[in-house]
């Protein structure tokens, strides 16, 4: 029975942005089966139908109490709503953004959580997953998408859309942050989310999520998006290539911004490999750590600058005094040699210099121009600048929101210490491997000046986390799939436990009720 659950058991992730889920566990964690976009779209003339304040109760005193969402309506209710598929095409007509609203109802960022939003994608969710609801005999495991809490009101609610919506017979809740770590491979850290509109940053110890230190940045992936975009439509190399590849002298303002956008999407969604180095910190500190396979164990990363002119020219330095065997006719012909061969390379650096250098490009292809090859500079390695620099200069950034962390009051100095040691990057915008290097180096004020130096109050390095290589289906994987595949190893034992301290039954429901959840979660997360 309890390998028949394991086998059959749902795991989902909610981001902001996309939902990932996988039907039954194997012995090696599969990659999700079903990726979705975390959105829905309804017309515009049922959107001022619908109610945006939360329900709620009047105590004896008079005062409001929020109360969890009342049922969803009936789904006739929802004749016109597109999901999936079906957004993907009506989002390619003409006109659609005069027809339709498009909603994300797992974004962190409006004053009324989305409940009916989130149930719509949840149900076509299970139909991607072939799970028939009415007969469903699968457990879940949900990874809701992360936000600076996680009340129970909320675990509530999403226990009640499991059993009453969804027909779940067995459920567990698991945090974000937590279900990111444990797929790093550590149980204390620091995780940093990057968001659609905002990035939190979250601190764990010893497997509990400590809410309190939780910090928020209203900075995210949108805003670099858009940044890049502004950067596109200015760049003048980029405006010579789109007109050749028109066959125009000029193009009007419409045209370009048109081009520019999908110039933009090949890059977030083609170039997040080699094609885009976001640069390092150039002061930032040497002593940063990089997580091998294994996530957890790294190799200090060492200073092996060389120094070509000072090796064409020769070094200056007076060699030391041994003794040497060779005869004084010889040294001196070795001597000789070595001065010609010096001489040699350093007339062949200075060709090379003369010769102009290649530009730093990449060739893509956009929709709008087919069989076009169009260059695009090193404007391309600037898209992550409002995470590290702010949106405006002085503005709140990603390193500085994880600096506030971590100065938590509730944090003892030894917890302090021992959060560098694990770091960890989750998001869509992990998927571009160089931001999380450099936003390590970021960091670096926080550390001593030197590695050399000892402190007992403040951290010598840093350590940054990756998923481990023996996972094997997630191998060279980028670190946005962490949160889910985190999910996969809690959900492997938390439907084995008969004792409800990993989930909770239907039985436990019709008992309790959503508060049934409360029993699991009482560790405070």
């Amino acid at each position: 029975m309890a390998h028949l659950r394991e086998s059959h058991a749902v795991v989902v992730h909610c981001d902001s942005d996309y939902i990932r889920a996988v039907h039954g566990i194997q012995e090696l964690f599969n990659r999700p089966s079903v990726t979705l976009r975390a959105c829905y779209a309804i017309p515009h003339a049922s959107s001022s139908s619908r109610t945006e304040e939360p329900i709620a109760d009047v105590n004896m005193d008079g005062e409001a109490q929020p109360t969890t969402p009342a049922p969803a309506p009936e789904t006739s209710s929802r004749s016109g709503w597109l999901v999936g598929e079906e957004l993907s095409n009506a989002e390619k007509e003409a006109g659609f953004e005069e027809k339709y609203e498009i909603r994300w109802p797992f974004r962190s960022n409006k004053s009324v959580d989305d409940w009916e939003g989130r149930e719509y994608v949840l149900i076509h969710l299970y139909t991607l997953l072939g799970i028939t609801i009415t007969a469903n005999s699968s457990p879940l495991l949900l990874i809701p998408s992360p936000t600076p809490t996680l009340p129970l009101s909320t675990q509530a609610s999403y226990t009640q859309i499991a059993f009453e919506t969804l027909n779940t017979p067995s459920f567990s809740i698991l945090p974000s942050p937590l279900a990111s770590l444990y797929a790093l491979g550590a149980t204390t850290g620091i995780i940093v989310h990057i968001g659609a509109t905002e990035s939190s940053i979250f601190v764990i110890t010893d497997s509990i999520v400590r809410w309190e230190c939780s910090t928020t940045v209203q900075v995210g992936e949108l805003d670099c998006r858009s940044f890049l975009e502004s950067l596109l439509l200015e760049d003048d190399l980029l405006d010579t290539e789109l007109k050749a590849a028109a066959g125009k002298e000029d193009l009007s303002i419409e045209e370009k911004r048109k081009l520019v956008k999908e110039v933009s999407e090949v890059v977030w969604n083609e170039c997040t490999g080699d094609d885009v180095e976001v640069p390092f910190l150039k002061s930032g500190n040497k002593s940063v750590v990089a997580g091998n396979g294994t996530g957890v164990v790294g190799a200090e990363k060492e200073d092996d600058s060389f120094d070509v002119a000072k090796k064409l020219v020769g070094d200056n330095t007076p060699a030391p005094a041994t003794q040497s065997h060779k005869s004084k006719k010889q040294q001196a012909a070795a001597a000789a040699a070595a001065a010609k061969s010096a001489q040699a390379a350093a007339d062949a650096a200075a060709a090379a210099a003369a010769l102009p250098q290649p530009i730093d490009a990449i060739v893509i292809n956009i929709p709008s121009l087919p069989g076009k090859e169009i260059q695009l500079g090193p404007v391309r390695h600037r898209l992550c600048e409002p995470l590290l620099l702010g949106k405006e200069k002085g503005g709140d950034t990603i390193w500085e929101g994880v600096g506030r962390a971590i100065d938590s009051a509730s944090l003892s100095l030894g917890e302090k210490l021992s959060l560098w040691e694990s770091v960890g990057v989750v998001g869509e915008l992990a998927r571009i491997k160089s931001f999380s290097p450099a936003l390590i180096t970021y960091l670096s004020p926080y550390l001593l000046s030197s590695a050399d130096l000892t402190s007992d109050c403040q951290p010598s390095k840093i350590r940054l986390l990756n998923i481990p290589d023996y996972f094997a289906n997630f191998k060279n994987s980028t670190t946005e799939l962490a949160p889910f595949l985190g999910g996969s190893l809690v959900a492997k034992v938390a439907f084995l436990d008969s004792q409800g301290k990993h989930s909770i039954t239907k039985v436990d429901y019709n008992a309790k009720g959503p508060a049934a959840i409360y029993n699991v979660s009482a560790d405070g997360q």
